[in-house]
């Protein structure tokens, strides 16, 4: 089964995507975005991003990267490349029948940039902040990318101004 790569992030405008701890913002519509986007599709994340998250998402699989190959968590598929992670998440779509061929790149930052370079689409979330953190999104190369889908969100109280984008690679991998 072939499948596509995509790339799902929320980041400030600075690029940052984390401080190491916990999110940086609590955007109500990003997290319905998500959900939207990731249901039934396999979730490739590093550990970090998995103890950040602390759990499987419902209907989705979870496949972490991780260094240590004894590592295990109920709910989690373990992969010691990226390589055997798209494997892995092309087996549980098969297994899946659902005719879906999407694997989700779910972050963090070592993630985004081990796999940028084999995703097709980006959904990302910008967001009007500049929080300091040491996780960062890649650059996105405007000679690679173009930006298809833009949809603005005003601030609303504690809830910062941001933006729903979606990218399309236009250059051969």
């Amino acid at each position: 089964m072939k499948t596509s790569l995509v790339a799902v992030v929320a980041m400030a405008s600075n690029r940052v995507i984390g401080d190491g701890d916990d999110l940086l913002w609590h955007l109500p519509g990003d997290l319905r975005r998500v959900k939207a986007v990731t249901m039934g599709c396999p979730l490739i994340m590093g550990r970090k991003t998995w103890d950040s998250i602390g759990r499987p998402l419902p209907g989705r699989a979870s496949i972490v990267l991780t260094r240590d190959r004894s590592w295990q968590a109920d709910g989690a598929i373990a992969a010691s490349s990226l390589e055997e992670a798209l494997e892995k998440g092309a087996k549980w779509l098969a297994e899946q029948g659902q005719g879906e061929t999407r694997q989700i790149l779910f972050g963090g930052g070592q993630i985004y940039k081990l796999g940028l370079s084999q995703c097709d689409v980006i959904e990302m979330t910008e967001v009007d902040l500049a929080p300091e953190g040491p996780a960062l999104f890649p650059e996105i190369d405007s000679a690679q990318w173009q930006e298809t889908k833009r949809e603005e969100v005003l601030a609303d109280g504690d809830i910062p101004a941001h933006r729903f984008l979606t990218y399309q690679r236009i250059s051969a991998k």
